[in-house]
């Protein structure tokens, strides 16, 4: 079967370098460095994520994975994450416009059942709140938290002569 655009972007991952902070018998602590690029990004005026990276200090963030079969790690390690770009896009949808969709949809009812412009508003407006507690709702479901399409994934180990060019740059 020959690889399709399709289906490299169905097989496709966004890769996070991390670093091995601590092991048990069946987890690994990593941290991962968050890498800014608002420096170079057109719409950097008007963004919220430059607005949350500026008001937190936090540079790092620390997550638990269950140690891959398949390779021995130690502390100090560099390993490559991923997570399928697929999972990705439908957290962005799910975050950004299931909200959106929730106040639409009742600002439209309250327009078809003729009530005031004030009362639309409001009506939008409790439609974005409830578009945010089914999302809540939906982010915290058996469904969702028992799926594993969400979680990262140790991919490879990174080659040592990179680890310590990286290193020597965030340093």
């Amino acid at each position: 079967m020959a690889n399709t655009p399709s289906s490299d972007i169905q097989n496709s991952m966004i890769e996070q370098v991390a670093h091995v902070q601590a092991i048990d018998q069946t987890s690994v602590w990593l941290d991962t460095l968050r890498l800014s690029t608002c420096n170079s990004c057109s719409m950097k005026s008007g963004c919220g994520q430059r607005l949350m990276n500026q008001a937190t200090d936090c540079k790092r963030s620390r997550i638990e994975l269950p140690i891959p079969q398949h390779m021995t790690l130690n502390v100090g390690d560099e390993v490559v994450l991923g997570i399928p770009q697929k999972a990705f896009i439908k957290a962005s949808v799910l975050t950004f416009a299931m909200p959106l969709v929730w106040m639409l949809a009742c600002a439209l009812l309250a327009q078809w059942l003729t009530l005031s412009e004030p009362a639309t508003v409001v009506a939008a407006l409790l439609g974005l709140g409830l578009g945010l507690l089914f999302l809540r709702w939906y982010s915290q479901s058996e469904a969702v938290l028992a799926s594993n399409q969400w979680q990262p994934v140790i991919l490879r180990q990174q080659p040592s002569e990179y680890v310590q060019a990286l290193q020597l740059m965030t340093d």
